[in-house]
């Protein structure tokens, strides 16, 4: 249910931004989920490969490595952002504190 009401609040900020996008695309795994979501309720096409006018999308900008391609080319947009991101998404709905965050597609950690 948070799943489906958090692609609701994107998909309202993204018509906030006025921006434009040919598709969605997001990386196999973490941004796949996301972005099959928000090409249906946008409506964008889902694209398998990104352009430069295509809105990137992801779970979460740990890191950044992943995303670091896209940096200053495409809108990004995730659901968590860790502030020791070398990627700052333009959109993220909450802030990574300390515990790891399993997603419902994510298999649980066997401790």
């Amino acid at each position: 249910k948070q799943f489906d009401n958090d692609v609701k609040k994107i998909v309202r900020e993204i018509k906030k931004s006025g921006r434009q996008f040919d598709g969605v695309w997001g990386p196999p795994r973490g941004g796949l989920f996301l972005a099959v979501m928000l090409s249906h309720a946008l409506p964008l096409p889902f694209l398998v490969r990104p352009t430069e006018q295509s809105l990137i999308v992801d779970d979460i900008a740990d890191t950044g490595k992943t995303l670091k391609r896209f940096k200053g080319k495409n809108f990004i947009v995730t659901l968590y952002y860790r502030r020791q991101s070398v990627v700052a998404p333009d959109i993220w709905l909450r802030e990574k504190k300390g515990k790891w965050i399993v997603f419902p597609w994510e298999k649980k950690p066997v401790m």
